[in-house]
């Protein structure tokens, strides 16, 4: 009877459970290769939607105006652990970062979304769901992600119900108005506050109170952090009734990817997460600055810090710089990610750009090309293009083969590679500064060990600090 009521139980757990596909964009991204044990890192994308979908959601989120109104992520972090599992580090993304969101089309086919340039990321959500924000992470990263994980307002207070109260500090007593501009409501003293179900949610939603976006990011960071350190702490984690608890908030609050789609694969997820130390946990913001077109409202991808970010993630590097890479020799170091397809190189349409300060790049690659048999490769119309970081290959729909062909040839990794943003025909390269002479792309150096931009402002989980509480636009301290 024991093991026919925990079979019942573990069938009500896997029932519980809501998947959906992984990645519904074209967008790929590369594998770090594995190291000497066969051991690879996780990359996993974590998502808060403030839908109000369900009457739950309107009373715990407010807006009951905003029952129809598509869901946006606001909160989106990529969780990266490494291949030993000695390390992890958190990277958020603030919500008003305009990037470019891919071309997605729904699971079954039946419905699509237009690629969307110059796009708040928190939009992508709307484009399908989080297989759509997955897609985007992977474009802008050049990262293979594993898997998603989404919750909702619902979701974290039945997380928080479970976890138990999580300690947060603040410099001042703090009083989020509720007002026209979303304030939260959410009141505390200054100093440390052990934050009950419901103002986990304020906590995690309060904006104005700390003055932007980007603290906000930080405020996350710090709930998830002490949290962390908590169910470390009280053997959570280890403890079959508390763990009894947690997994049956879990699977009632977390919308997963198919690949995480019952307690068997969630369970040895959670294994490998465990054996993190909590001291080897980074978080940080990703570099942005603001947006030239709208400076007060949005923000951008401060390119090169992001791209060294990414680079690391690649590498395997540690972020906290408490250790060395153990990771083999990254695929980006390798001249390509897999053998070139075979076409006919003749017939490809490839025009170059040139991304970087330096003249005649574009001219040189073009020539390189046309000497391997792409006789047909011509420098682009201008041929400088806005510069960029990363060396690109975009290409239409039914052109992937050939765009593999061009990045094989001219020894560039897969990460190079993107569909184009506006489903254009054909082929285009646009050098980056990451190549700047030659005609093979050159091999990469392994990134360094904590050399982590101080744009990021990393931090690490076991770091204690309080979240300082600015007094301006009309929003008081009480």
């Amino acid at each position: 009877m024991a093991a026919l009521s925990g079979w019942l139980y573990y069938e009500h757990l896997n029932g519980n459970i809501q998947s959906s596909k992984k990645n519904l964009s074209d967008a790929t991204g590369q594998r770090t290769a594995p190291n000497a044990f066969g051991q690879v890192p996780l990359n996993i994308l974590l998502l808060g939607s403030d839908s109000r979908a369900t009457e739950r959601a309107r009373k715990l989120g407010g807006g009951k105006d905003l029952r129809n109104d598509p869901p946006l992520a606001d909160v989106q972090m990529l969780l990266h652990v490494s291949a030993d599992r000695s390390n992890a580090s958190l990277i958020s993304i603030p919500r008003d970062t305009m990037v470019t969101i891919p071309e997605c089309r729904s699971a079954d086919g039946k419905q699509d979304w237009k690629a969307s340039p110059y796009t708040r990321i928190n939009a992508s959500l709307a484009h399908g769901g989080p297989g759509c924000v997955l897609g985007t992470w992977t474009g802008l990263t050049g990262l293979e992600i594993d898997h998603f994980m989404m919750i909702d307002f619902g979701g974290v207070v039945d997380m928080a119900q479970a976890v138990g109260k999580v300690k947060v500090c603040v410099d001042e007593n703090l009083y989020d108005r509720r007002n026209s501009h979303g304030g939260t409501g959410l009141k505390l003293p200054a100093g440390d506050n052990y934050l009950d179900k419901e103002q986990s949610l304020l906590w995690l939603r309060t904006r104005d109170a700390w003055g932007s976006d980007l603290n906000r990011t930080k405020a996350q960071h710090m709930y998830l952090s002490s949290m962390i350190r908590m169910l470390k702490e009280q053997g959570t984690l280890t403890n079959p009734g508390k763990l009894m608890d947690l997994a049956e908030a879990a699977t009632r609050a977390l919308k997963v990817d198919d690949g995480l789609d019952s307690i068997r694969k969630l369970y040895d997820l959670g294994t490998e997460l465990r054996k993190v130390p909590t001291n080897r946990i980074s978080t940080l913001t990703i570099p942005v600055l603001p947006d030239p077109r709208n400076p007060r409202a949005t923000v951008v991808l401060n390119k090169p810090d992001a791209d060294r970010i990414w680079q690391m993630l690649l590498a395997d590097t540690p972020l906290d710089g408490n250790g060395k890479p153990k990771a083999a020799k990254p695929a980006s170091a390798s001249p390509t990610a897999s053998p070139a397809p075979a076409v006919d190189r003749a017939a490809v349409a490839v025009t170059v750009q040139n991304g970087t300060p330096v003249r005649r790049r574009a001219s040189v690659v073009a020539g390189a090309l046309t000497g391997a048999g792409f006789t047909k490769a011509a420098v682009g119309v201008p041929g400088n293009a806005p510069a960029q970081a990363r060396t690109t290959v975009s290409f239409g729909a039914g052109h992937r083969a050939e765009a593999q062909a061009v990045a094989a040839a001219l020894k560039l990794p897969a990460s190079a590679l993107s569909r184009s943003a506006g489903g254009g025909a054909g082929v285009a390269v646009v050098i980056g500064g990451d190549w700047t002479e030659g005609t093979a792309f050159p091999v990469q150096a392994a990134p360094k060990a904590g050399a982590v931009p101080r744009s990021a402002d990393a931090r690490t989980a076991d770091e204690k600090g309080c979240m300082h509480v600015v007094d301006q636009g009309g929003f008081y301290t009480y």
